[in-house]
């Protein structure tokens, strides 16, 4: 398999659905069977509480206090490892600006650290140096669109960032998709908004994610709609999407092998002309 792979959920809109997005990512991929860190960046330190967790400073304890990760990170299912954050998160973004952090701030505090993980789940706020950062580190970048004007320009605001970060920092492209969220199908507007999504982005757009109520009484209760309502229409979405994740990740260790067998090839053939 190929190594850990980093997907970073983000948007440049609040209430898009990036947590719900990060959350039941994570758990669909630590219930096929992989073993997952998800990684809550943003000060309402909610991946928490959609777990049936309590926020916490853990991220502020890694960056400021610079805490051994693993003595942050709790187990919130099987297999799914939680670092979690709260309005310090957004005092440990600052300390970082003030000591001049680059890009890679993550990638060495984080995903570096992250040893035995098939994959690393961020969940960033709207905007700042841990967006930023989360955005460098990826293999995989989700951008939840909520099919109105706001959350369809947030979206687009997000690949415009996540393509001038791509370009200022010489980074090979990640895969990129845009998720419709709170899609209601019986209004004409959202069919309306969702085309222009589709057309705007073609393959790069996801199965949509509908508006339901089950998934706001799933969270309220602190479980993923795979634990609240499995037969749920939203958990065979969610689910779809951790297969098209973890298929990239298939690829991309198909990938590697290849390109090692082809250099041991060549180095075959030029020792054997030596």
């Amino acid at each position: 398999m190929a190594s850990r792979m980093v997907v970073t959920v983000s948007s440049n809109k609040g209430g898009c659905g990036k947590t719900t997005t990060a959350v039941h990512l994570a758990a669909g991929l630590a219930n096929a069977g992989h073993q997952v860190l998800l990684a809550d960046l943003d000060k309402q330190g909610h991946c928490a509480t959609f777990l049936g967790r309590d926020p916490a400073p853990r991220l502020y304890d890694l960056l400021v206090k610079e805490r051994p990760l693993a003595e942050l990170i709790v187990e919130a299912r099987p297999r799914l490892h939680l670092l979690a954050g709260n309005s310090e998160s957004l005092v440990a973004q600052d300390f970082a600006r003030l000591r001049n952090a680059q890009a890679d701030l993550l990638e060495r505090a984080i995903v570096e650290k992250a040893i035995g993980y098939d994959y690393v789940v961020f969940d960033t706020p709207p905007q700042g140096l841990l967006q930023e950062c989360a955005i460098y580190s990826a293999d995989v970048l989700i951008t939840p669109a909520p099919v109105d004007y706001p959350g369809m320009d947030g979206a687009a605001q997000f690949v415009l960032l996540a393509q001038r970060i791509q370009e200022r920092e010489r980074l090979p492209a990640p895969r990129l998709f845009v998720l419709p969220m709170f899609v209601d199908r019986r209004t004409s507007e959202a069919r309306y908004n969702l085309e222009a999504l589709q057309e705007r982005f073609g393959e790069w757009v996801l199965e949509a994610v509908p508006v339901r109520t089950r998934m706001r009484e799933a969270i309220a209760e602190g479980e993923t709609i795979f634990d609240y309502a499995p037969g749920d229409d939203i958990a065979d979405i969610y689910t779809g999407l951790c297969r098209t994740i973890a298929a990239l990740r298939t690829d991309a260790a198909h990938s590697d092998a290849a390109q090692s067998d082809a250099a041991q090839s060549d180095a075959a053939c030029t020792e054997g002309k030596g």
